[in-house]
Parts: structure tokens; C-alpha cells; sequence
């Protein structure tokens, strides 16, 4: 007995104190760790233009609005988006609201070149003429001044660098590294839905009930779920640094890809590219590729009614890519407050339709690229097994991984 009390004080002991190493050790490697990671600066012309224009965008700010809008690769303020409307201290960054009009212009052409030109017309409208609109319906709470620009790491001297758009609707999050761009998470919404004739995510909807409509009843009775319509993957408003979600719930769950004709199957791809194609295009191309590679084990999940007077949801699940649509309850017309979600306008017609979230991520452990702080070890045992400068094997573990060198490799790729 004695002998067994004198282990387990053992085992406890080494686990402590190896959990005080790992915080030493993590506080003095990680910023050390995230520059070797980072990428040679890119000589594609794709990839050249793209710093060319947000070094002429950094080059017009004042070394005090530079200073407020940097931050090292990596850091929390990239997970801290949200679609909320910005209050005063919960965004860093700087505000459109401080930059010029010259300013101003110059970071949209930043988003010109990012995006395509569907992708470009969708964001400057939803920051333009959308929150506008909003703004007259209740001044002082929705404001299109009120958007903030985050930019990280430094495409003078690095070829890993990015920048995140966010503010009400809209949260964008880019990175390049090295001939590699991305776009994720990617939060798009928009109310009204229509703003000067044009609808700002109509394609979102079209295209969605088009993949419904050429489905035969099986396969209905496959796709369609029940549950509330609301967001599964949504808004970061998080510090825990371990941010890829769990997708592992989701599989099996709604009409696989594989079960689908070639004709529903390039509905589905019509769907997904409406979004990775908000991209710039020779980007976009890349990631479809990727999604293409595993089209047949996609997921789609529809929620709500078949008709187009029907609120709805629906999301696509593919290896390479997590989609969400869904409508919420009508906030800036209701006068209901942020989220507009009361229980009554949540079920109905008509105002729901106005009110559109959809979000965007990478289920392969690419949301912010390889500088997300979850790219690191879950676990003491991960941690210790991959950290070269730990040069430890030899820890009292009630647990082994098998594969796991592999594995991480996986995950980066």
C-alpha cells in the first residue's frame, strides 16, 4: 500500500513539475517557433502585387495609427472578430473611422486585390451602403466608420503576412505565406438583404435552393434536418487559444456527396465556389482544388422550409471547406436590439428573409493559417514528443500516441 501511495506521489510530482517547465519553456519558444515558421517573401507576380498594395496602404498611416493597427503574427487579436457592432473597446486595431479618405481608399484596394470581383461588390457594399442604410434606422449604434483593421506580421521583410477586416456583418481574416493566400474564417452577412437594387448574397440563396430543388426524395429526406437555424462554427469572441473547432460530430450527418449524381454534384461545387470565389480568383483556384480532391466526402444539411418565402439554413461540410447560411430575425428593423432573436422572429416569414449571417472556415486546421496558436501540441505527452529543445522521452505518461510525427505533419498540410 505504502508502495502504491509513494508512485502515485511520484507520478504527481513529475507531472508538476513538468507542467511548470512546459509554461517556462512555452513563454521563452513560442514567438521563437512562429519565426521559423515564417515563409521567404514570394516572388510570384500574384503574390508581389498583393504587398505592393497593403505596403502603399501602411506606408499612408502615421506611425501612431501603424503602431494601433500591428501585431505580431499569430497574436490573440486575430481570434476576436465577431459580427456584433463594434462597442468602444471591444475591437483592436484601427478604425475606419480614423483613417482618411485617402486612407480609406488605398486599404480598399487592398480588399480589391484580395478579392474577387463578386467577393470585392459583396464587402463594399455590406461596409458601405448596408451599414449606412442601418445607420439611419438607429444612429450611434450602427455606424460605417465603426469598421476596424487589424494588420499582422510584415510584408516589408517577411513573406508570411496578413490582415483582418472586421466589424458588424463582416469579418474577414488574410493571410499570405509565401505563394499561399487564404481567407478564413470568413464572416459575411448583410440587412437588408437588398441594399440599392442589387442582392447582396443572393447567389448564396439561389444556388443553395437549386442543389435542393434537383434532389430526389431519398436524398431529401437525407439532407433535411431538424434543429434551430443558427450558426454551428460562428464568431470567434474567444481567447482560448485552441481554436479548431471539432468537426467530428458533423460527419455522417445530411447527404453525403457520394450519394449524389454528377449533376447534383456540380450544384453542390456551384454552391461552395460561391464562397471560396470570393477570393481572388488565381487564389480561389487553389483552394477549390483542394476541395475537389475530397468532393465525395462532402456533407450538405438543409434547415427550415423547401420554398424561397422560407427562412432556412444549410451548411456544406467538405474536408477543405465549412460553409454556413442561415437568416436571422430582422435586427436593424425590428428595433429588437443586436441580435434581433426573440422566440416570435425567429419563426417567421418576411423579416427573416431581410436578415442573412453566413461564415466560412477551414476544417483542416487551416483558419488562420499555420500561425494559429492551435497548431501546437493539445497535450504534455505532444508537446514533449515534438519539441526538439525538450529533449525528453522519458515521462511517466498513463497514455502513448502512435503515428504522431505524421500526424502533425498532416495537420500543417
Amino acid at each position: 500500500m505504502l508502495h502504491k501511495i509513494l508512485f502515485t506521489f511520484t507520478v504527481l510530482f513529475t507531472l508538476s513539475i513538468v507542467a511548470l517547465t512546459l509554461n517556462i519553456f512555452d513563454s521563452s519558444t513560442v514567438q521563437a517557433e512562429k519565426t521559423e515558421g515564417i515563409a521567404e517573401i514570394s516572388t510570384k507576380p500574384s503574390i508581389v502585387a498583393l504587398a505592393s498594395v497593403m505596403k502603399s496602404f501602411s506606408a499612408s498611416l502615421s506611425s501612431e495609427l501603424l503602431d494601433a493597427a500591428s501585431f505580431p503574427l499569430g497574436h490573440k487579436e486575430s481570434y476576436r472578430w465577431s459580427n456584433f457592432p463594434p462597442s468602444d473597446n471591444d475591437r483592436g486595431g484601427i478604425r475606419f473611422g480614423r483613417l482618411s479618405a485617402e486612407q480609406l481608399t488605398l486599404f480598399y484596394e487592398v480588399l480589391n486585390a484580395f478579392l474577387s470581383d463578386d467577393g470585392y461588390t459583396k464587402v463594399s457594399l455590406i461596409t458601405k451602403d448596408v451599414e449606412t442604410h442601418l445607420s439611419k434606422i438607429r444612429p450611434g449604434f450602427w455606424d460605417p466608420n465603426a469598421y476596424h483593421i487589424a494588420l499582422f506580421g510584415n510584408p516589408e521583410t517577411d513573406g508570411s503576412w496578413g490582415f483582418q477586416l472586421d466589424g458588424h456583418h463582416l469579418a474577414l481574416n488574410f493571410l499570405v505565406h509565401g505563394d499561399e493566400v487564404s481567407i478564413v474564417p470568413a464572416f459575411i452577412g448583410s440587412e437588408p438583404v437588398t441594399i440599392n437594387g442589387i442582392v447582396v448574397l443572393g447567389a448564396e440563396r439561389r444556388n443553395a435552393f437549386a442543389l435542393l430543388n434537383s434532389l430526389d426524395m431519398n436524398q431529401k429526406e437525407q439532407a433535411i434536418q431538424t434543429g434551430r437555424r443558427e450558426l454551428q462554427v460562428g464568431p470567434g469572441r474567444s481567447k482560448d487559444p485552441y481554436l479548431n473547432h471539432d468537426y467530428s460530430d458533423f460527419v455522417g450527418v445530411g447527404l453525403k456527396a457520394s450519394e449524389m449524381n454528377d449533376g447534383q454534384k456540380e450544384n453542390l461545387r456551384d454552391l461552395i465556389k460561391t464562397y471560396v470565389y470570393n477570393l481572388e480568383t488565381k487564389f480561389a483556384d487553389i483552394w477549390m482544388a483542394d476541395i475537389d480532391a475530397g468532393i465525395d466526402d462532402t456533407y450538405f444539411v438543409w434547415i427550415g422550409g423547401t420554398t424561397t418565402d422560407d427562412p432556412i439554413y444549410y451548411r456544406v461540410f467538405n474536408p477543405a471547406v465549412w460553409i454556413e447560411f442561415n437568416n436571422e430575425g430582422n435586427a436593424g428593423g425590428s428595433g429588437r436590439g443586436r441580435g434581433g432573436r426573440s422566440g416570435r422572429d425567429r419563426g417567421s416569414r418576411g423579416a427573416n428573409l431581410e436578415h442573412i449571417h453566413t461564415i466560412t472556415r477551414s476544417p483542416n486546421g487551416k483558419d488562420y493559417g499555420i500561425f494559429a496558436l492551435n497548431h501546437g501540441p493539445k497535450t504534455l505527452l505532444e508537446h514533449y514528443a515534438l519539441e526538439d529543445h525538450h529533449k525528453m522521452s522519458d515521462k511517466l505518461f498513463d497514455y502513448h500516441l502512435v503515428g504522431l510525427h505524421d500526424s502533425k505533419n498532416m495537420e500543417g498540410h
